[in-house]
C-alpha cells in the first residue's frame, strides 16, 4: 500500500498551512495538507520533513501524529507541526496560513475533507445549535402541501403537489405571490384560503423526520444546547412537547415575537445576545437557503438540511442529507 505523510502545519499565530494543487496534478485545484509519498525506509516523520523541503523550503518542528485513515488504496498519516519559516511557494497553485474555520469555505481533496472539517469544527466547537422546524425538525411539508393544494382548488387553482412544494421550499409567501401571479387570483384571498386549511390540523400531527429524535438526544448529550428559530406559532412548542423534545431546547422563537421572517437574521441576533453566545460557535440548520442566509447575517455557521437534495448549488459550509449525519458533522470527536 502508499503511504503518504501530511502535515498540520501552524505558524505561530496558530494558522494552519493549506496548499492549492495546480493543473495538471490530480485533483487540481483542490486544496490539501501539504505532504507527499513515504520513500522506502522513510518513516511517517522524516517523509514530510523531506516533502516539506522539497515543495516548500520549509524547516519544521515538534512533529506528532494527529490521525490517519485509508483513501483509495492510499494510507494517509496526518501529522501536526510548527513551521520554522516561512514557505516558499514552487509547484502549488496557491498556499495560505489559514484560521481552522476559515477551512469550511475551501474544497478540499477527498482524503483530507475529513480532516479539514474536524479541524474547523473544534476550534472552535458548537456550543449550540439554532433549528428550524419545517421540513428540519419535523416532517411537515406533505401536510403543508395538501394544505395550499386545497386553497388552490378553493380558487379554481389546479398544480401538482411537486410543483407545489417546489415554490413553498422557497418560502410560503412566494409561492403565494408566484401562484396568485401566475393565476390572476388575490394574493390575499389565497393566503386566506391556505391559513383557514392550515388551521384544521397542527404541526404536532406531523412526525418527526427520521432519525431526528435520536440525533437531538445525542448532541444534546455531547453538551450542545439547542434553540428554535421558527416562523410558526407557540404550537410548534407544543408540537416539541408532544414528542417529549421540549426539555433538550432551552428557548424558543415563534411568531408571538414579532421577529422579521428568515431570512432577516433579527431573531437569530436576539437569541445569540439574549443568552451571551458566541455567534462562532453556534450554526444555524435549516432545508432552505433562507435558513442559512438568516444564520449568515448573524454571524453563525449554516448547514442545509438538505434530504432531497433540491439545494446542490446552493454554497454553504456544511450540508446534511439525514438526521443522523448531523452528530458526527456537527460535533466531530
Amino acid at each position: 500500500m502508499i503511504r503518504v505523510s501530511a502535515g498540520i502545519i501552524r505558524n505561530a499565530e496558530g494558522r494552519i498551512l493549506v496548499c492549492q494543487r495546480g493543473e495538471g496534478h490530480a485533483n487540481a485545484h483542490l486544496w490539501e495538507f501539504p505532504g507527499g509519498k513515504q520513500e522506502p525506509g522513510e518513516d511517517e516523520a522524516a517523509c514530510l520533513r523531506r516533502e516539506l523541503t522539497e515543495e516548500l523550503r520549509l524547516p519544521v518542528s515538534q512533529l506528532r501524529v494527529f490521525s490517519s485513515a485509508d483513501w483509495n488504496g492510499i494510507h494517509f498519516t496526518f501529522i501536526t507541526g510548527v513551521a520554522d519559516a516561512e514557505p516558499v511557494r514552487t509547484e502549488h497553485e496557491a498556499i495560505r496560513f489559514v484560521v481552522p474555520r476559515d477551512m469550511l469555505a475551501l474544497s478540499f481533496c477527498p482524503a483530507d475533507t475529513a480532516v479539514a472539517r474536524r479541524l474547523a469544527l473544534t476550534e472552535p466547537r458548537l456550543r449550540a445549535l439554532f433549528w428550524d422546524f419545517d421540513g428540519t425538525l419535523f416532517d411537515t411539508y406533505p401536510m403543508m402541501t395538501r394544505h395550499l393544494a386545497k386553497a388552490c382548488r378553493r380558487h379554481g387553482i389546479e398544480e401538482s403537489g411537486e410543483d407545489l412544494l417546489s415554490l413553498m421550499k422557497i418560502s410560503l409567501g412566494d409561492a403565494l405571490r408566484i401562484l396568485s401571479e401566475k393565476h390572476r387570483v388575490s394574493c390575499g384571498e389565497l393566503a386566506e384560503a391556505y391559513r383557514i386549511e392550515a388551521q384544521k390540523t397542527g404541526p404536532a400531527e406531523a412526525p418527526l423526520m427520521p432519525g431526528m429524535d435520536r440525533t437531538l438526544h445525542v448532541l444534546y448529550e455531547k453538551g450542545v444546547r439547542h434553540f428554535l428559530v421558527t416562523h410558526r406559532d407557540r404550537g410548534a412548542v407544543a408540537a416539541l412537547r408532544s414528542k417529549g423534545l421540549d426539555g433538550l431546547f432551552t428557548d424558543c422563537v415563534t411568531s408571538e415575537l414579532g421577529f422579521p421572517r428568515k431570512p432577516d437574521p433579527a431573531s437569530v441576533r436576539w437569541l445569540i445576545e439574549k443568552h451571551g453566545l458566541n455567534p462562532e460557535t453556534v450554526c444555524m440548520i435549516g432545508d432552505r437557503p433562507l435558513d442559512i442566509e438568516a444564520g449568515h447575517g448573524a454571524g453563525t455557521l449554516g448547514c442545509l438540511f438538505d434530504p432531497d437534495r433540491r439545494f446542490g448549488s446552493v454554497p454553504c459550509e456544511l450540508r446534511a442529507a439525514s438526521a443522523d449525519e448531523l452528530p458526527g458533522l456537527l460535533c466531530p470527536d
